[in-house]
């Protein structure tokens, strides 16, 4: 059983002889040493099926599920993370990386603090060398724009935010949209593994194209910013839409496959 999480050959960005090569490696070890491959949307099993040939009775599709957890308030998780109270906060919550899009977050940001000002502010919360991630130094960072670092169980502080944002290059399905779900936050996403069947589907967001010109990001930040129905609507169909995402669904769903394959095996 093997569950990759965003195989990595979904990367839009690698070379075609990194692709070869780890897509010769994926595919090696998912058509002849697996007896199932776990994907978490439906846009990862296209991958694997129709790029990576294997063959689709070796694949399940579990989209992934979220467990409660506890949530501070909202002016308690402000407080915490260095935020105003009084801001409309735009939440980031990743790895400070290349592949998460921090570079295009950044660029964002600076495009729209002569309009927002301080009004309007960008909490970036994970670890990683940021420099390298926004493609600048941290003296060169727009006002808006408020960086936590590593936040031990972030999720607590959901709170704290107004929309969650991912401006990723590439996912398989990010927990995090769950995670924001639950917390009840209207997400605005780069149309990544995941963006479509979650975010769009269940109308608890807006989805725009993946590229680095980010106008489009940048002009659904705008709508919600502007639109407070629109971000009460996105609220109430996340608290129905969290209940067909649980845990409690992905681990009978998994359990269900390793039943599948033992008894065959057993056979």
């Amino acid at each position: 059983m093997y569950t990759p999480h965003a195989v990595y050959t979904l990367n839009p960005y690698l070379e075609a002889g990194a692709r070869r090569f780890y897509g010769s490696i994926e595919g090696w070890f998912g058509r002849w040493l697996s007896e199932r491959i776990v994907a978490v949307s439906e846009d990862e099993a296209r991958h694997l099926q129709h790029d990576l040939r294997i063959p689709g009775e070796r694949i399940q599709t579990i989209y992934n599920g979220v467990p409660a957890f506890h949530r501070v308030t909202r002016d308690a998780a402000r407080d915490a993370l260095g935020l105003s109270r009084d801001a409309f906060v735009v939440g980031v919550v990743g790895r400070l990386e290349f592949q998460k899009g921090i570079d295009r977050l950044v660029r964002v940001a600076q495009r729209l603090y002569p309009t927002c000002g301080d009004t309007l502010q960008f909490a970036l919360v994970g670890a990683g060398d940021l420099e390298k991630a926004a493609g600048t130094t941290n003296d060169q960072l727009p006002s808006n724009i408020r960086v936590t670092g590593r936040v031990v169980d972030a999720r607590r502080y959901f709170a704290a935010f107004d929309v969650f944002a991912l401006p990723s290059r590439y996912e398989g399905f990010p927990y995090v949209y769950l995670e924001a779900m639950a917390a009840g936050l209207p997400i605005v996403t780069t149309r990544v593994a995941g963006a479509d069947a979650l975010v769009s589907s269940e109308q608890i967001g807006l989805v725009v194209a993946n590229d680095n010109d980010m106008a489009e990001f940048e002009a659904a930040l705008m709508k919600l910013f502007a639109d407070t129905g629109l971000r009460q609507q996105m609220t109430a169909n996340c608290a129905r839409a969290v209940k067909r995402y649980s845990a409690h669904r992905m681990v009978a769903d998994t359990l269900d496959v390793y039943r599948e394959v033992t008894s065959g095996a057993a056979r």
